[in-house]
């Protein structure tokens, strides 16, 4: 029942959620987080258990803790604890995959990893050095030449984007907000938090209804 609870208490939370860039809980009132990604993803089990337990289980803890030389820094787009859970969940009892996962451990040690590959990017890209938008065309566009793209480790191809929002009804004179697109899958990736900075790098923070390993 207790099991039950939570899971429903979750899906609250997601379908509250929307693609707008929205701030969630990251753990931290500053950007700035004194430790490892792996330390700043451990220290909040609600927000990031299940990704924990996920990079854990691709054998990539090395990785989020800095000591793999030729990734001295990273960027992380990080998918939420409750995303790899509804992945779970998907699998469990909606077939989308041929096998049936009562757990993570119950995955195959490579498919962790390239799920969680797919969501990793060599070097620190924090928000501002992500480039604009242009504006007079579509992101997907062939004519689009803003942004900034990014191959992941997992071989997917993202563009992360700028726009100025609208302010009193002023066009391009709001906040900025950083946005995300896979190339590879062809869809906008809901993104909640970026810029949150540990010492080997930066995490931008996915939303709760991110549909994991779409990216």
């Amino acid at each position: 029942m207790k099991k039950i609870l939570i899971g429903l208490s979750m899906c609250i939370v997601c379908f509250a959620c929307t693609t707008k860039q929205d701030v969630i809980d990251g753990g931290v009132s500053s950007p700035y987080y004194d430790g490892t990604i792996m330390e700043y993803l451990r220290s909040n089990t609600e927000q990031w258990g299940y990704t924990v337990q996920m990079i854990e289980r691709a054998g990539l803890t090395d990785l989020f803790e800095g000591r793999v030389d030729t990734v001295p820094t990273m960027t992380f787009f990080a998918p939420p604890s409750f995303a790899v859970y509804r992945y779970l969940m998907d699998c469990k009892y909606k077939g989308v995959t041929e096998d049936r996962y009562e757990s993570i451990e119950d995955m195959p040690v490579e498919l962790c990893r390239e799920l969680i590959l797919k969501h990793v990017v060599v070097g620190k890209y924090l928000k501002e050095n992500i480039g604009f938008r242009n504006m007079d065309y579509a992101i997907h566009a062939k004519e689009q030449d803003g942004g900034t793209t990014f191959t992941c480790i997992g071989k997917n191809q993202v563009i992360a984007y700028l726009e100025r929002n609208t302010y009193k009804g002023i066009p391009e004179a709001g906040a900025i907000e950083m946005f995300l697109y896979s190339v590879t899958v062809g869809k906008m990736i809901p993104l909640a938090t970026p810029n949150i900075q540990p010492k080997n790098g930066v995490v931008h923070a996915l939303n709760y209804g991110y549909d994991f390993g779409k990216i």
